[in-house]
């Protein structure tokens, strides 16, 4: 029996959580850095998909061209920031930096310029079949798309980064409006009522990572604020909502 009562008072001890500094500086990076990486894996499947469903005559200029397109975004609309005094030179030399570590050290460029030398001599040396030339060429367009796609990944992470003040500015005017009309309830003895908070809480979160992947894995040349500021407006609605159903007396 004694057992027994160790047994479930252990059962119904919750689980500790982690502290506030942990969280923070080690957890939270890591679910950053997962999400990342789903967000590029998820664009890459969509751009292979795209290259061999819908868009298949284009191959890999469909992401040049978005890839331009996004580098036009950046070098036009974020020429100031709060964050770095001069965005677009300094974006663009991390790029580069990131594109050299990534690319050029590690010889997947070399590798793709190989792909393409057999693929040009695909329609010259006899030696070569059919399969084989084509074998080279779709490898060549998908290889060259991979590069292009993570040049694009890395541009609207950037963006994201630019970003940040609208965000933060947006959950301080939701939380200021939520704790006015929680304010205004609590004096009014108005209605309190808990089923529309912890609704409301479970979509902080994807409010907040949802819209970013989407527009780290839309396939196609997107004008940032179409995305960002429906997504920032979202967020800071979520925040209002959740603050301002918070209970009446803390």
């Amino acid at each position: 029996m004694a057992e027994e009562k160790v047994q479930q008072r252990q059962q119904t001890v919750p689980p500790k959580q982690p502290g506030l500094f942990i969280t923070l500086f080690w957890l939270m990076p890591w679910k950053v850095v997962g999400i990342l990486l789903a967000s590029l894996l998820v664009s890459l499947l969509i751009e292979y998909a795209g290259m061999t469903f819908i868009w298949a005559g284009e191959g890999a200029e469909h992401s040049r061209q978005v890839m331009l397109t996004e580098s036009g975004y950046l070098s036009e609309g974020f020429t100031r920031s709060l964050i770095l005094s001069q965005p677009v030179v300094v974006i663009s030399a991390w790029i580069q930096q990131a594109y050299q570590w990534i690319f050029v050290d590690t010889g997947f460029i070399s590798w793709v310029n190989n792909a393409r030398s057999v693929h040009s001599q695909g329609g010259t040396v006899e030696t070569l079949s059919r399969a084989g030339s084509w074998l080279a060429r779709a490898l060549w367009e998908y290889l060259q798309a991979t590069v292009y796609v993570t040049i694009i990944f890395a541009i609207r992470v950037a963006i994201l980064v630019l970003s940040v003040p609208l965000f933060i500015m947006v959950s301080v005017i939701g939380i200021v409006d939520g704790l006015v009309r929680r304010d205004l309830r609590r004096y009014g003895a108005g209605y309190e009522s808990s089923f529309v908070y912890h609704h409301a809480k479970r979509y902080v979160k994807p409010a907040m990572y949802g819209p970013c992947m989407l527009y780290l894995a839309w396939p196609t040349a997107v004008w940032p604020n179409l995305l960002l500021l429906p997504s920032a407006m979202m967020l800071g609605f979520v925040l209002t909502v959740v603050t301002g159903a918070f209970k009446k007396y803390l």
